[in-house]
């Protein structure tokens, strides 16, 4: 397999569920590694990770339905539906078992589909997650889900061009900007792109009371990364997540906002590395 640069465009593969088409990125071989990424983004901001890891690894990031490239799908799209389109998804790309890493919102995505199928997950990466302590802070995670859902409300097209826009909006994701904008343009495009019906109903599945629980039924061996700056995911409450599940352990990465993939990359993908081997 040739090496890849973590910005190359590679072309996007195709899956059909539910009879609608859900892209994906995939490149590498050895054991299967599912990326799902976050709300309001794509497989795009896994492009470097597939490059960092696809010596070793069979990576495979999809846009989840209603994100990215794929067209949303009918019915109420709320964290335990996409759980399951996870697992489809991974039928219908014959994984029997694989590792599975889920950022932000799809950490909780991905907490589901482990406590579910402990056969089908053998290791599991929760990036820039937290969970609440009680029910005070499970309305704060749902009120920040749902400030996010405000912000999608304001979109517009003219401005994705817009230096000023995706500059603002980008800095609540960062510890400290990259210097490359193409970056920030990309990743607030994926943000005004997203199907709005889907966003909603993701985004006010975020404070389910259901996840701690889920936390406690993961059988996998887990690895928790934070990020010390995180101003999304409260760091406060990654403690707590690594205290639920049984087998795991918290890692911090310190000067570094809401996407370690980017902002990180190579402390970020030798974490990653390091557990999945």
């Amino acid at each position: 397999m040739p090496a890849l640069s973590p910005t190359d465009h590679e072309p996007l593969a195709q899956v059909t569920l539910a009879g609608s088409p859900i892209y994906y990125r995939r490149h590498g071989d050895g054991p299967p590694l599912l990326l799902i990424h976050g709300w309001g983004g794509s497989s795009r901001y896994w492009r470097g990770t597939l490059a960092a890891l696809g010596h070793s690894h069979d990576v495979i990031a999809p846009d989840l339905p209603g994100f990215g490239e794929s067209p949303p799908l009918a019915g109420h799209m709320d964290s335990h539906r996409i759980a399951d389109l996870v697992l489809a998804f991974a039928d219908q790309l014959g994984l029997e078992q694989f590792d599975l890493n889920g950022h932000s919102f799809s950490a909780g995505v991905a907490t589901y589909v482990a406590a579910r199928h402990p056969e089908r997950v053998r290791r599991l990466v929760l990036t820039s997650y937290s969970t609440f302590r009680n029910e005070f802070e499970r309305r704060v995670v749902d009120q920040i889900h749902r400030v996010l859902s405000l912000w999608m409300s304001l979109r517009r097209p003219w401005m994705a061009d817009q230096r000023l826009f995706y500059r603002a909006v980008s800095s609540r994701f960062f510890y400290r900007l990259p210097k490359d904008d193409a970056v920030l343009r990309e990743s607030f495009a994926d943000f005004l792109k997203m199907d709005k019906r889907t966003a909603l109903e993701s985004a006010s599945s975020a404070g389910d009371p259901a996840i701690n629980p889920a936390l406690t039924q993961v059988r996998a061996p887990t690895l928790i990364i934070g990020a010390r700056q995180d101003s999304i995911m409260p760091p406060a409450g990654t403690p707590h997540a690594a205290k639920l599940v049984p087998d795991s352990r918290l890692v911090w990465i310190e000067r570094c906002g809401h996407l370690p993939m980017i902002e990180r990359p190579d402390i970020y993908h030798q974490l990653l590395a390091e557990f999945l081997d």
